[in-house]
């Protein structure tokens, strides 16, 4: 069996632990993470631990990832809400915020999209193309945390790791 590890980066609301708690199959309605997580989670031949992490704002997000973990993890997926620029925008503050501290704590990265519901109801989608350059990210997902199947919403990080 190959071990993974990954975790998911992105200020408060952007739909961090809803992605995750759809992917475990929780039926659990996510409320504001007050503390870490890391989740255990099994697909095909990987077993996977999934880290979620607190924070609001990007800096407060970015320490605390980088207290609470030590080493590398496989894949960064740097979350935002596709709804809502600003929320791109602190990817990059995120990001900086981690390179300032002395670490690069992923092999690679990836940036996702998520509310692509909301964004089609609206008629608004902020494309993250620009923000994913400059967090040198492999590649860019636009998804729905909330629809979307849990076979879709794993699809991203089966295809980076």
């Amino acid at each position: 069996m190959k071990r993974a590890v990954w975790a998911v980066l992105g200020v408060g609301g952007v739909g961090k632990t809803t992605y995750i708690y759809r992917l475990l199959g929780l039926s659990l309605r996510p409320r504001v993470t007050l503390r870490p997580g890391i989740y255990r989670y099994y697909y095909g031949d990987y077993e996977m631990d999934v880290i979620d992490v607190p924070g609001q704002l990007a800096r407060e997000v970015a320490v605390n990832f980088s207290r609470m973990w030590s080493f590398y993890v496989d894949l960064m997926v740097y979350m935002y809400d596709v709804t809502d620029p600003p929320s791109l925008h602190a990817i990059a503050d995120i990001h900086s915020a981690l390179m300032d501290r002395g670490v690069k704590p992923f092999k690679r990265c990836i940036l996702v999209g998520n509310k692509r519901d909301l964004a089609e109801s609206v008629g608004t989608l902020v494309e993250g193309d620009e923000i994913a350059r400059a967090v040198n990210a492999d590649k860019i997902y636009y998804l729905s945390a909330l629809k979307d199947p849990p076979s879709d919403l794993i699809k991203p990080i089966i295809e980076n790791l």
